[in-house]
């Protein structure tokens, strides 16, 4: 009898676990891209819309920023510092931004763009490049706010500076 309830027991254990489709898992996995895209895209459009304070808080309370060539950045308080310079030394400028690339797995993603900092151009009428870069974000998943940029690694493609 004991065989027969361990054996009921099991069936049912086996029965009642579920193993999701690929076609859900690439579904998920296509709506959380759709918003690790979006928490980058809003932080941009909200530097370029001279709202620092939104822009940063796209960043994680343990964010870390590394560019080449420059100081790193640890934290949002001296990320948000060190846009309000930026935005100080080239007040019309605008990012232009490509992503590249969104990968998530699990709590984190990553984010491959490619980007410009576009500032007036007096003698061609129109903008031109004060920066480029390629950088790479990574953020993480917070339960309760969503996604964090977490980390950022820029490389510089060309400057003018």
């Amino acid at each position: 009898m004991k065989k027969l309830f361990s054996f009921l027991f099991l069936l049912i254990l086996i029965s009642c676990t579920k193993e999701v489709p690929e076609a859900e898992k690439n579904i998920s996995k296509s709506v959380e891209e759709n918003q690790v895209r979006e928490v980058v895209d809003k932080f941009y459009s909200a530097y370029n819309n001279n709202d620092i304070e939104t822009a940063v808080s796209f960043c994680d309370n343990d964010y870390k920023g590394i560019a080449a060539e420059a100081d790193d950045i640890a934290g949002p308080s001296m990320l948000e510092d060190e846009l309000y310079n930026f935005r100080k030394q080239y007040p019309e400028g605008k990012w232009e931004v490509v992503i590249e690339e969104v990968s998530v797995q699990n709590n984190l993603a990553y984010v491959i763009t490619q980007g410009s900092f576009m500032i007036p151009d007096p003698v061609e009428g129109g903008t031109a490049p004060q920066y480029s870069e390629r950088c790479l974000r990574i953020l993480r998943h917070i339960k309760n706010e969503g996604w964090k940029i977490y980390r950022a690694f820029s490389i510089p493609m060309f400057s003018y500076d």
